[in-house]
């Protein structure tokens, strides 16, 4: 999966993020710093408490990658309650349980970019389930759809083994219409393909000045991901959401996609998003037997997940 830099924001955004989510302003490609040389940072519109449904409750935020932050909590959207202290880990992944039962699967998410996988190998490691890319959208102007060449050799390869597959597609969408466009991309490639994890719509913000996202306000990314996940849904898949907390605190409005389960993306020890999330990517740097080089680890929590 394309891999999203999350660098120190900028202290300005720190100080909107102190008084809720009102007025704040969201990375549209990573802080200042990242900027190409002459180029000032833009930040897109957040959602305001005028149009998103809130507790007026301010939350403390320590994020490991935006820092000490104040949220506004959102009216209807289910909390994190997963416990610190019920994460074990070995070499290769990361567990959860709960009152001593396991409440975890295990996984990767891969791409054409990944190789050639040994399955077999990759069942006996410990592989519940594989997230496979299934294709995407070119951040240019045009803006072009592709299919991954390896997504559906990866699918038979993982269920030949019952290793559990689910699908991300990386969108670049501008508009409820190509939103709904890649969806009926995603389901004209499965071709009627049964999978058993969802299917995640990843949309990222891109840290290249002609990123075609670049002015795509608030409003119309949770569109766009509303539009796609009810499409998904409509043709008989689960939908889900990809994306890093920046995202979920200060481009989406979640209480628009509350429907939707989250797959939420920190490289951290012990997840700490405030509100709930049924998968977790927390490594890009995983080696699992029956994979050559490194690969995303996740953890998917069953005693959330209904898949």
């Amino acid at each position: 999966m394309k891999k999203i830099l999350c660098a120190a924001l900028a202290s300005a955004v720190f100080a909107a993020a102190i008084c809720g989510c009102s007025g704040q302003k969201s990375p549209s490609s990573g802080s200042s710093s990242d900027q190409p040389s002459g180029k000032t940072a833009t930040y897109d519109e957040a959602p305001t408490e005028n149009s998103v449904s809130t507790t007026g409750n301010k939350v403390h935020i320590k994020d490991s990658t935006l820092g000490d932050i104040w949220i506004t909590e959102l009216e209807g959207v289910a909390k994190n309650t997963l416990k610190a202290e019920n994460f074990t880990s070995d070499a290769t992944f990361k567990y959860y349980s709960e009152d001593g039962k396991a409440a975890s699967e295990e996984g990767i998410d891969i791409s054409s970019y990944t190789g050639e996988i040994d399955w077999k190998k990759v069942k006996a490691a410990g592989v519940d389930f594989a997230m496979v890319r299934l294709g995407g959208r070119g951040y240019g102007e045009d803006g072009s759809l592709y299919s991954d060449d390896k997504a559906l050799e990866y699918i038979k390869g993982a269920q030949a083994e019952n290793i559990k597959v689910g699908g991300y597609f990386f969108s670049q969408a501008t508009t409820s219409d190509e939103a709904a466009e890649e969806a009926e991309y995603v389901k004209d490639l499965l071709d009627g393909t049964k999978l058993e994890y969802p299917i995640a719509f990843d949309w990222e913000i891109i840290k290249d000045e002609n990123a075609r996202t670049d002015s795509v306000s608030s409003t119309q990314a949770t569109e766009c991901a509303k539009v796609f996940c009810e499409s998904i849904k409509n043709y008989g898949y689960k939908p889900m959401i990809y994306s890093p907390a920046r995202e979920l605190y200060f481009k989406y409005d979640l209480t628009q996609l509350k429907d939707f389960d989250i797959w939420f993306v920190d490289y951290t020890n012990v997840p700490e998003f405030y509100y709930q999330f049924t998968m977790w990517q927390y490594s890009e740097t995983g080696s699992v037997d029956g994979i050559e080089g490194t690969v995303d680890l996740n953890i998917c929590f069953t005693n959330i997940a209904n898949y």
